[in-house]
Order: structure tokens, then C-alpha cells, then sequence
């Protein structure tokens, strides 16, 4: 349960802040008779989202809109190959369970391929996990851009997912710039044509954890605006509110401190992997083997019951013809009599 205040809490808490800050910003503004109807909310709400599009029209020239490169689009889009991945293990699963169920030669045929596809990615993901060691920081900050830090406004679950990185590794911006990447954000940047109440600023998901309790509001108000100004200050400055490590160099610090167990999760995959292979390439070769022993059989089979069918015919034309030789020598002999 979050803490409720008083009006006179709040105005503490704001006048508090603006003797720090200098200001309230325009979002933290509290109204001292706390009677802001729900009409004059969306107001403001429609006002700010049209100066953002205008600012953006405006702006059009300054931003970069050439093509993103395909990493960037696959962190952004990153349900798509989840989605993918999850629907070809499934596929994969299904023609594995009904080629065994049913002895079904062709579906365990694509199961064999579909899991040595899957043998041989986690193979490469485990090598790559062992050449991370071996991987300058730079070489890691070229298959990234500045892009990732221009688009954060652009959808709204790739913002949260750059806001999970930097609270997660402790880190802030992209390339060797580190922080002030968030500059090549028009939101963010500190040009003087920028009329966003973010300017000079960093997301909060950059700022270091302030001390105190949680819940408190005060807290949580310094945690949500504490990169206000950040750009504008000296990197001493910035330090004590933000992290200043790019998050590229934390990525990297932190899989080269993992390559053992990332290495050892690629292995262990492999090895189930290959485990299943192996079960399924038996599978697939004892059916062959019943397959061609019931062929076989029923070959036999077949051939018995024509050579059978023939030889009843045979005997029938034999009896047959036994029959008439009895009933001509006794048509004979009553002749004769």
C-alpha cells in the first residue's frame, strides 16, 4: 500500500525541491487547492501531445531517418523472433510426437532436421559466448548506434526495455559519449530551439537510487527528476546524481564475468539437443526396419496365398475332373447291364 499525504505534505515536499532544483518542473506541478477537474487533465494532456508532434514536424530536419540496421530492429521488434522461434519449436515438437505416435517416416525425417537446425544455432551462440572475452569494447560499440537512443520515444515497450537495461547494469547512453548520447534525442538535447521541459535532461532510469525509504514521496520525487539539467552540468557534477558508465562497456563487463555459465547453458542445450537427435534418429531407423519387415512379410504373404489359391484351384480341377471319369464309367457299366 503507498503512503497517502496531506496538501501540506506535499507543499513541504515541493518546496523542498524547488530549494534544490531551482524550480518545479512543468510535470511535478501540484495545485495548492488540489481541485484540478478531469476536463482541464486531458487539456493539458492534448496540449503537450500536439507540441511534441509539432516540435517533431519542426525538428524534421535534425533528426535521423535513415534506415535502421537490422540488430536495432530486431531489439525493437523483439516479440517477432520470439514469436518465431516459439512457433518453429512447436512445429519441430509436433511432427516429433506425431512421427512417433503414428511411425510417420517423413514427419521424423523434418523432426531430424528441425532439431539439428536447433543443434547447430545453440552451437553458435556458445562459441560466441566464448569469443566475448576476446571482443574489444569497441568492436561492441560499432554494432550498436546512436539510433537506439533516438528512437526511445518512439514505442513505448522498446522505451521500457532501454529503461530495464540502464536501472538493470547501472548505466546510461550507448556509445563512447556515454550519458550524453541522450543529447541526440530531440526530447533531450540542450539546443535552444527545444521547447520540451526534458531539455538538458536524461530519464530517470539513468539516475543512481536516492537514500531513503521507497514509498516515501519525496524519494520517489528526486529518483523521477533527478537527470533534470544533467547535460548542462560537468561530468563531476553528473556523476554524484547519474550513472555515468556507457552501457555497451557494462554489457560486455557483464557477459565477460558470465562466459562460464553462459558457455556452460549453450553446452548443456547442445547436449539435450543432441540427446533428443539421437532418440529420434533411433526411432526413425527401427521404423524403417518394421516397415521393410511387414513389406517384406506381407510380400510373403501375398505370394503364399496366390501359390495357395492356385494349388486349390488345382486340386478342385483334379476332383472335378475325377468326378466326371467316376459318373462316365458308371453311365457305362448301367449301359451295359
Amino acid at each position: 500500500m503507498h503512503k497517502l499525504f496531506t496538501l501540506q505534505e506535499h507543499e513541504r515536499v515541493l518546496h523542498h525541491y524547488t530549494a534544490d532544483h531551482g524550480g518545479v518542473p512543468a510535470e511535478v506541478s501540484i495545485s495548492r487547492k488540489d481541485r484540478c477537474t478531469e476536463h482541464e487533465k486531458k487539456t493539458e494532456f492534448f496540449a503537450g501531445s500536439g507540441r511534441r508532434v509539432i516540435w517533431r514536424v519542426a525538428s524534421r530536419d535534425e533528426i535521423s531517418f535513415r534506415k535502421r540496421s537490422f540488430l536495432i530492429s530486431f531489439v525493437v521488434n523483439i516479440e517477432i523472433p520470439v514469436l518465431l522461434i516459439a512457433g518453429l519449436a512447436l512445429v519441430i515438437t509436433f511432427l516429433g510426437f506425431v512421427g512417433a505416435l503414428r511411425e510417420n517416416i517423413r514427419f521424423l525425417w523434418w523432426y531430424l532436421r528441425g532439431v539439428r537446425v536447433l543443434a547447430l544455432i545453440s552451437m553458435l551462440l556458445t562459441l560466441g559466448a566464448l569469443l566475448i572475452p576476446f571482443a574489444s569494447k569497441s568492436s561492441a560499440q560499432s554494432v550498436f548506434s546512436v539510433d537506439l537512443i533516438v528512437s526511445y520515444r518512439d514505442n513505448q515497450d522498446f522505451a521500457r526495455l532501454v529503461d530495464f537495461a540502464q536501472s538493470s547494469f547501472q548505466c546510461c547512453g550507448i556509445t563512447s559519449e556515454r550519458y550524453r548520447d541522450w543529447g541526440h534525442n530531440v526530447y533531450f538535447n540542450c539546443s535552444r530551439k527545444n521547447p520540451s521541459t526534458e531539455r538538458c535532461s536524461v530519464p530517470a532510469s539513468c539516475c543512481k537510487p536516492p537514500p531513503g525509504d521507497e514509498q516515501d514521496l519525496e524519494t520517489r520525487l528526486k529518483r523521477r527528476f533527478c537527470g533534470y539539467g544533467v547535460l548542462a552540468m560537468t561530468e563531476q557534477e553528473a556523476w554524484q546524481k547519474i550513472y555515468t558508465r556507457s552501457c555497451v562497456d557494462a554489457v560486455v563487463a557483464f557477459l565477460r564475468g558470465n562466459t562460464l555459465l553462459l558457455v556452460g547453458v549453450g553446452l548443456v542445450t547442445f547436449a539435450i539437443l543432441s540427446v533428443l537427435r539421437t532418440m529420434a534418429t533411433t526411432v526413425h531407423d527401427e521404423v524403417i526396419s518394421l516397415t521393410r519387415l511387414y513389406d517384406n512379410y506381407y510380400k510373403r504373404m501375398a505370394g503364399g496365398a496366390r501359390k495357395s489359391l492356385a494349388r486349390r484351384e488345382a486340386i478342385a480341377e483334379v476332383a472335378a475332373a475325377r468326378e466326371h471319369l467316376v459318373q462316365g464309367q458308371a453311365r457305362r457299366g448301367f449301359s451295359k447291364n
